[in-house]
């Protein structure tokens, strides 16, 4: 991990995510156990790091203010703080001013050093508040908004999660970039599931552009991903941008919806490592998240007593 952070490239940020980065969607009374272990894991690497020479900054996702979770973060969060460059802290499923309000508080009374606090909204609620969210940001000096596609897409329970070649893929991330842009933030947007495949990373892109300028983010879904959207993002710069129409290619037939959802949940399965809460498909080149998985068993038991 040490190797990891100080060999990223220029311009681009590790995200430590204590929250999604451990679940385990088919043993949840696990998920516990593993985001100890790897708070104990983090804390062992700011130990081992400590008084070597690292510019490198770092982000983190953190679980909700207010939880148990949240409460047992802390104290990584003052030793990475401490160790590394903490520049960016990622506030999952933000529903309400308060809650962005109250996490600024707690850091602080934690004496956790100032970090860039990002609220994430994740669920059909915070898309609801989102113009007051927007609001809470600008007082707590936050210098974007995220939006969480995965938890969302599940949340309001859609199956199959759109893709960037579908328009009710695009219509929540204009939303909640439309909002942070017009309040003078940034736009952070969530990783998109193809993992190597540039045409439609650039389709990805380019729409990004349109909808923002430079206003924009992009949170890569693993490293193979990572200098493909840099390229695109440099490429996309100061170019004529061609705004798409999107025909759709979600399946509509009950059928194709169930084979898919048999499809995601076999391919996650068969490749889900016991450390990881996703998996990938490597030779689909395919990120496969928690959420996915989850929209799909719920989406088979559905259909199952339809």
């Amino acid at each position: 991990m040490d190797r990891l952070i100080r060999s990223m490239v220029p311009g681009t940020m590790a995200i430590l995510d204590l929250e999604d980065g451990y679940l385990d969607v088919r043993d949840p009374v696990r998920t516990g156990n593993r985001r100890e272990s790897g708070r104990r894991r983090l804390l062992e690497l700011c130990e081992w790091s400590r008084g070597r020479v690292n510019e490198q900054p770092l982000a983190m996702r953190i679980n909700i203010a207010g939880t148990e979770d949240f409460a047992r973060d802390l104290a990584v969060m003052r030793a990475v703080a401490e160790t590394f460059q903490l520049a960016v802290v990622f506030l999952p499923k933000v529903e309400s001013a308060d809650l962005l309000r109250c996490t600024k508080v707690a850091l602080s009374d934690e004496g956790i050093p100032a970090a860039k606090l990002i609220p994430m909204v994740e669920t059909e609620k915070g898309m609801s508040l989102m113009e007051d969210n927007v609001v809470a940001a600008l007082s707590a000096n936050s210098p974007a908004v995220a939006f969480g596609h995965h938890d969302y897409c599940l949340d309001v329970g859609c199956w199959p999660f759109p893709g960037p070649d579908d328009q009710a893929y695009w219509e929540p991330v204009e939303r909640v970039a439309c909002a942070a842009l017009s309040a003078g933030l940034r736009y952070v947007h969530p990783p998109e599931a193809n993992l190597r495949d540039s045409i439609l990373l650039g389709r990805m892109i380019a729409k990004l552009r349109g909808i923002c300028g430079d206003g924009f983010d992009v949170v890569s879904a693993g490293m193979s991903q990572t200098p493909i959207l840099l390229r695109m993002v440099e490429e996309s710069s100061g170019s004529a941008i061609m705004h798409e129409t999107f025909s759709g290619r979600l399946p509509q037939g009950l059928d194709e919806k169930r084979r898919l959802a048999e499809e995601t949940c076999a391919l996650f399965e068969e490749n889900n490592r016991q450390e990881h809460s996703f998996s990938t498909d490597a030779r689909a080149g395919r990120f496969i998240s928690p959420h996915e998985y989850l929209a799909a068993v719920k989406y088979l038991r559905g259909s199952a007593h339809a």
